[in-house]
C-alpha cells in the first residue's frame, strides 16, 4: 500500500492553530545517539503542549539481536500498545517533530507501516515552532487509552534475505549516510566500514537546508532527478533511522521507496557480505 496522498509536513502555524483539538495527538521524538538520556530530558524540560516524548530506544524500536541492525522495527503488538498509551484512533492526526528531522521522520514512516496514514511532521521541528512565537511547557502529558490495531504493510519494507536473492533490476539502492561514511573513510557505529555494492549516496542531509526543516519540492525533485522513474528505490542508512528522511522527502515528491530496516548495521554484522568503498 502506498503512502497517503497528503503532504505530511505541516508548518508552525499550522499546529498552533490545531492545539487542543480531540483528534490531534502530538509526538516528541528528539534523538541524540551520542547521548540517549539527553532527549528525554530535553523534553522534560521544555516541550510542545500536550505532546508525549517516544524514545528512539525503547519505543521506536523493537528488541535487538546480534543480527537485524541497531534498531529493529517495533513488533505490531508492542507498537499497538504504545499508541494507545498516547491516544491514538483511527481517526486521531498525529503530528511529530523534532529537533534535526529524523526521528519525527522515523515515526511518520513507523506509523504508515503499521496502518495509520493520517501523520505529519512539524517542519523546522521545535527550533521553528519557538521561532514562531508558540508556547512551551515542562508539563508532561497525561496517558491516555486509545483504540489502534498495528497492521504491517510488508510492501514498504525489503528483507536482507530480497535484497540478496530477489531480482535486482531495475532496482536502485540508495545509501543516504553521510559521504564520509558511504565512503568508508570513518564508520563510528558499526562493524566494517563502506557501503553495500551498486548503493548510490544520496545523504538524508540534503532532504533539508535547516535543522528539520525540508527543502522545497523544486529543490527535492532535482536531487531525485539521477534516479529514473521506473523500477524500485531501496533505502538504507545506518540502522533504518535517517533513511526515513529520504523516503519522506521523495513522498513530497510523488516518488515512492522501500525501507531497508536492519540497513547498514545488519549488512556489516555479516562477515561473508561484500563491502564496497570509495565514491561508487
Amino acid at each position: 500500500m502506498p503512502f497517503a496522498p497528503h503532504d505530511p509536513v505541516v508548518a508552525p502555524d499550522w499546529l498552533a492553530q490545531r492545539l487542543g483539538d480531540s483528534d490531534l495527538v502530538i509526538v516528541d521524538c528528539r534523538w541524540n545517539l551520542a547521548n540517549p538520556a539527553l532527549a528525554r530530558a530535553q523534553y522534560q524540560a521544555a516541550h510542545i503542549p500536550d505532546a508525549y516524548y517516544l524514545d528512539m530506544e525503547d519505543d521506536l524500536s523493537g528488541p535487538k539481536h546480534d543480527h537485524g541492525g541497531r534498531h529493529p522495527l517495533p513488533e505490531p503488538q508492542a507498537w499497538s500498545h504504545i499508541m494507545n498509551r498516547i491516544g491514538v484512533r483511527p481517526d486521531t492526526r498525529v503530528v511529530a517533530y523534532d529537533a534535526d528531522g529524523v526521528g519525527a521522520a522515523r515515526l511518520w514512516w513507523l506509523m504508515n507501516y503499521f496502518g495509520h496514514e493520517r501523520t505529519y511532521v512539524l517542519n523546522g521541528g521545535l527550533n521553528a515552532w519557538t521561532q514562531a512565537g508558540h508556547p512551551l511547557t515542562s508539563t508532561p502529558a497525561l496517558p491516555q487509552s486509545g483504540r489502534f490495531v498495528a497492521h504491517p504493510d510488508p510492501s514498504l519494507t525489503i528483507s536482507l534475505h530480497d535484497l540478496l536473492t530477489a531480482p535486482a533490476a531495475p532496482r536502485t539502492l540508495v545509501d543516504a549516510r553521510s559521504a564520509d561514511r558511504y565512503r568508508g573513510e570513518t564508520e563510528p557505529i558499526d562493524a566494517r566500514a563502506g557501503h553495500i555494492p551498486q548503493a548510490i549516496n544520496i545523504s538524508w542531509a540534503d532532504m533539508l537546508d535547516g535543522p528539520a526543516r525540508y527543502r522545497d519540492a523544486t529543490d527535492l525533485r532535482q536531487t531525485w532527478s539521477p534516479i529514473g522513474d521506473t523500477g524500485e528505490v531501496v533505502v538504507y542508512c545506518g540502522s533504518g533511522v535517517s533513511a526515513c528522511v529520504n523516503i519522506l522527502a521523495m513522498h513530497r515528491v510523488g516518488r515512492s521507496a522501500r525501507l531497508y530496516p536492519g540497513s547498514w548495521s545488519d549488512w556489516s554484522s555479516y562477515p561473508h557480505l561484500p563491502v564496497a568503498v570509495g565514491p561508487f
